[in-house]
């Protein structure tokens, strides 16, 4: 929608049964069906597009449970999407910083070894080799846990431990830094850090206990990891200068969620 209220013809490939109301949003949208294993779909959804933007993937804790499924995505399917794209078409690609595993550092920064612990780092690291050995011009964003302003019900147990460093950031900042990166020359062959910034660096305690009180949810019946996956913080000063994304604080996205609970509860 950013892309498309800016004046960009945006062109949005999903599966068939995905929810494709945003077409009837703005006219600069087309949402085109198919799948991504499938090369003549990615093919023709890829014909005549200036830009690539690969979101697609299958993610924790599905890719952990179903791994057949996720290496099909994850995987095999980006080998299609590279395979069928223009050679001098850039793409952005959302990668995670779960290709780090456990910080081992206070701050997590670009050159911090990629150890994933995780099936799904381990497909995103995958992934980065691949999109790099291709040799086309991209972007390559190493995204944090991201936090959806909507009424979800709390993980049981939470996705890190009660005392580890996380920082996460808000999903309309996340959306912001992606579509920053199309149409902007100025970061192709670049890999960026994307997180919250300052106001997001806390522990799992922390986090914890501001959503518990924002859903009125006592912050004992929470659970959380016994062992330490990934998540740290992050140094995103330059994806900040490059990019501009960092606008909403945690203390907002909080604010948000007890909004949201305060109409679905009617107080």
């Amino acid at each position: 929608m950013i892309l498309a209220q800016k004046g960009y013809r945006v062109r949005v490939f999903d599966l068939p049964e995905a929810d494709a109301a945003i077409a009837d949003e703005h006219e600069n949208i087309q949402v085109v069906t198919g799948n991504l294993i499938r090369s003549s779909d990615v093919e023709s959804a890829c014909q005549g597009i200036d830009w690539a933007v690969h979101l697609a993937a299958i993610m924790p804790p599905l890719s952990e449970t179903n791994r057949e499924l996720a290496e099909t995505v994850n995987v095999a399917g980006t080998r299609v999407l590279l395979n069928v794209l223009p050679d001098d078409v850039p793409l952005v690609f959302a990668s995670s910083v779960a290709t780090y595993g456990p910080a081992q550092k206070k701050i997590v920064k670009l050159d911090h070894p990629q150890q994933p612990v995780e099936l799904y780092g381990a497909d995103k690291l995958r992934n980065e080799k691949d999109i790099l050995a291709d040799g086309r011009p991209c972007v390559i964003l190493r995204i944090s846990g991201i936090s959806v302003p909507a009424l979800l019900e709390i993980p049981r147990p939470w996705f890190f431990t009660l005392n580890q460093k996380m920082e996460y950031v808000h999903l309309a900042d996340v959306a912001l830094a992606v579509t920053a990166c199309v149409d902007n020359p100025e970061i192709l062959g670049r890999t960026l850090l994307i997180a919250g910034g300052g106001d997001w660096r806390m522990t799992g305690e922390d986090y914890s206990r501001a959503v518990c009180a924002a859903f009125d949810m006592p912050f004992r019946m929470a659970t959380y990891r016994d062992k330490v996956a990934w998540s740290g913080w992050y140094h995103t000063d330059r994806s900040q200068q490059l990019l501009q994304y960092q606008r909403h604080t945690f203390a907002a996205y909080i604010d948000e969620l007890k909004a949201l609970y305060r109409a679905a509860t009617g107080g």
